[in-house]
């Protein structure tokens, strides 16, 4: 045996994708950098165009039509994941809009098919070694990059580049529309950094971690903040499960729960929520104001309810529940900030169908995922996929908090999700 085989046969997967990246097709190349830059741009919301169209959405289409190009070319097998339960959505969300005679509720619909692409591209694209590791490295990068810039706006006092305005209080948002956009899109880019190994070097792994903490903290999102603890808490169950086997898994779980259950009724919330909002701004903003947006949450949901009973089982068309609120002279006028009740309200029972198919389809393919043995060039680049599951089921507690379907980073962790399922069951192309 020589010794550029031994050489060879010595490297880690994770390595001979770097090497292998020297003999990579260009126009696969073309795909990869340009996939990265849409990951890059995912945050760039403001300033914003016509129907909350931003520059992701520039860039998102460049990455769809490149990777239909190099699926073209390449006579790749291609995949559309979430298709059947999307498109019930969108259908459902079409005969609202046409049963009401209001053009206008059509145009949520182009979005939700411009995501459906997003969703595809990174689930075919990522199925080549070089494309998954860059699309990974991006999305790592870009989101600590962001954090770093968000603290060093907030510590400069520089609001422009903290996103911090009158609007939202002394709550960041970077360049993202609202707080609760950019806590939820630190708490995916947070998951996706403790399941990969796209950053190789540990201490840079978990110094980014912090950062991004700091960052969702600086949000004073309180459901990404409930979202971390969700996800971490699956993903860690998961994982003890896995190394440690069932029995070990299930005592810590119990353990928890027993301690969570005597210490529970002996924790004073109001206290704390009244501490909180006497204290510093973050957590004034977080935990402070947790009582009050809990109430106002609950005014929406109630209002969202009864427009659905008052209605027809068709929806009042995508986009229309303030509308149709500030009609009836409602006292409290916003949209749901609830996937589930603006689901039902504005697309109907049909849309409702759509979401629960759409939601098992994402939760067969983590399953999957977390579960099954992933191919060993897949397993070095995602060796622990238990964090992908915590994400998910946070993400479904997010859309109890508001209206999620339409975040950007919901579909790149849904395109990445159908990616490696469809490597967990055929091999990767070459």
């Amino acid at each position: 045996m020589s010794t550029l085989s031994v050489r060879q046969e010595s490297r880690t997967p994770v390595e001979a994708s770097f090497v292998g990246a020297a003999v990579v097709p260009r126009h696969v190349r073309r795909v990869g950098y340009v996939l990265a830059l849409a990951v890059w741009t995912v945050p760039l919301l403001t300033p914003s165009g016509p129907m909350n169209t931003a520059l992701p959405d520039v860039t998102i289409g460049v990455a769809v039509v490149m990777t239909v190009l190099l699926l073209r070319r390449t006579r790749a097998k291609v995949s559309l994941p979430y298709s059947v339960g999307l498109g019930i959505f969108m259908l459902a969300g079409a005969i609202a809009a046409f049963h009401h005679e209001v053009v206008s509720a059509a145009f949520p619909l182009m979005p939700d098919l411009l995501m459906l692409l997003w969703a595809a591209a990174i689930a075919n694209a990522v199925q080549r070694p070089w494309l998954l590791r860059v699309f990974l490295q991006a999305w790592c990068w870009s989101a600590i990059a962001g954090a770093a810039a968000m603290l060093i706006g907030v510590v400069a006092g520089v609001n422009a580049l903290a996103g911090i305005n009158p609007k939202n209080g002394g709550r960041a948002a970077l360049t993202m529309i609202d707080p609760n956009m950019a806590g939820n899109y630190f708490m995916c880019a947070l998951m996706v950094l403790l399941a990969t190994s796209a950053i190789q070097a540990g201490w840079i792994r978990f110094l980014g971690a912090i950062l991004i903490i700091l960052a969702i903290g600086l949000t004073g999102s309180n459901g990404a903040l409930v979202g971390v603890g969700i996800a971490l808490v699956v993903g860690g169950t998961v994982h003890m499960y896995k190394a440690r086997g069932p029995v070990f898994a299930m005592a810590v779980a119990a353990l928890g729960l027993a301690l969570a259950g005597v210490a529970g009724p002996n924790i004073d919330v109001a206290a704390i929520q009244q501490q909180a909002a006497d204290s510093i701004q973050p957590l004034h903003d977080s935990l402070g104001r947790s009582d009050t947006s809990g109430s106002e949450r609950k005014i929406l949901v109630s209002e969202g309810l009864r427009l659905f009973r008052a209605g027809d089982l068709l929806g009042i068309g995508p986009g229309r529940t303030k509308e149709t609120l500030a009609s009836e002279g409602a006292s409290y006028v916003k949209e749901a900030h609830d996937d589930y009740v603006a689901t039902l309200v504005e697309r109907g029972v049909l849309g409702g169908v759509g979401l629960i198919l759409l939601i098992s389809a994402a939760g067969v393919r983590l399953t999957r995922v977390t579960f099954r043995r992933l191919p060993a060039e897949v397993a070095a680049l995602v060796p622990r996929p238990e964090y992908l599951l915590g994400l998910g089921f946070a993400l479904l507690a997010a859309g109890f908090f508001y209206e999620i379907l339409h975040f950007r980073q919901l579909w790149a962790f849904l395109g990445l999700v159908a990616g490696l399922d469809l490597m967990v069951r055929r091999p990767w192309p070459r």
